[in-house]
């Protein structure tokens, strides 16, 4: 088998550096590079390690050259979201919902106290926070890209890279569906009420909420330097930390992955709290986001009755 391997990478079948694959390559990362440096207001840390990673997994060998063709919907993902910053939501599709969300939140799910009407967030906030809590719903906020690459790597490392680029295809499709939304419907998070009130205050920079009180334990700036670099502040409605595990669910039950499944559903559960625990999103938020994922798998199964199908079992046998 060894041998064979060895064959394979050393034949026509891969070549490094042939102009089929090279030229196509060079190309693509030019424009990438051209348009993160004019348009995106200049290369970013992240871009490098994105642009390098990619050169040497391209070029490394066969194996690490399928798997970055394998992550092409994740890729194109990465650039959707990155150049998003480019035209804000609230710009494209004013006004800015700030007060609307907090007061249906109230009036939909307010709990009652003696100091009036609370929020689940607030209410959360006055009387159920505690240590392990900040940290628990940290991890947990951490986990929405490392599940899916996780679930994506077992795909592609077991030989199953037609389920991955499916599993993929859904992810692209879950996050796409709910930028429509996000772009239709601007939407203000809790921790921007809690912070600002009701006042319109556009270009205001991301926020870690609650999950500031991880950085403050650990002494990190981990959330903090992460959410400064939000590019799509006003996007809480729907929530898409609540729709991917659903999607992770899905094909996990698709393709008979138990132990994945088990997995999705405690992420789910626990995404729902953190991210009304953390302030980053009201019960209405996670509604929507659930929605957004079950429209999702809807479009996902009708869309598996048409020539996309067959596509992409040719993009994961190109893969294999």
């Amino acid at each position: 088998m060894e041998e064979g391997n060895y064959v394979n990478i050393h034949t026509n079948s891969y070549q490094r550096f042939s102009a089929k694959s090279a030229i196509p390559f060079f190309i693509i990362g030019a424009l990438y590079t051209a348009w993160v440096h004019f348009a995106l207001g200049g290369i970013r840390p992240d871009h490098h390690l994105f642009i390098w990673g990619l050169l040497v997994l391209f070029f490394f060998n066969k194996t690490s050259r399928n798997m970055v063709l394998a992550f092409g919907f994740i890729l194109l993902y990465w650039l959707i979201f990155d150049s998003i910053r480019l035209i804000p939501n609230y710009e494209i599709n004013p006004p800015l919902h700030i007060a609307e969300p907090y007061l249906l939140e109230k009036a939909w799910f307010g709990i009652s106290t003696p100091e009036g009407v609370l929020t689940p967030n607030e209410y959360l906030d006055k009387n159920f926070t505690y240590t392990f809590l900040d940290i628990y719903t940290a991890i947990i906020y951490l986990l929405w890209i490392p599940v899916p690459l996780m679930f994506s790597f077992y795909l592609f490392f077991s030989k199953q890279r037609e389920k991955m680029v499916n599993y993929l295809f859904g992810f692209l499709m879950v996050s796409q569906v709910g930028l429509i939304i996000q772009f239709i419907y601007p939407a203000a998070p809790p921790w921007y009420v809690d912070k600002y009130g009701f006042e319109e205050l556009l270009n205001t920079p991301g926020n870690p909420g609650r999950l500031i009180e991880f950085d403050k334990y650990f002494g990190t700036h981990l959330f903090e330097g992460m959410y400064s670099l939000n590019a799509n502040v006003f996007a809480a409605i729907p929530s898409l930390h609540c729709a991917f595990p659903i999607i992770l669910i899905f094909f996990s039950w698709k393709y008979k992955f138990r132990k994945w499944l088990t997995l999705g559903i405690i992420l789910m559960f626990s995404t729902w709290f953190s991210a009304v625990y953390t302030y980053h999103h009201y019960i209405i938020d996670v509604i929507c986001g659930v929605g957004t994922a079950l429209i999702t798998i809807g479009i996902y199964q009708l869309l598996m009755k048409t020539k996309v199908k067959t596509w992409l079992e040719k993009y994961g046998k190109a893969v294999s």
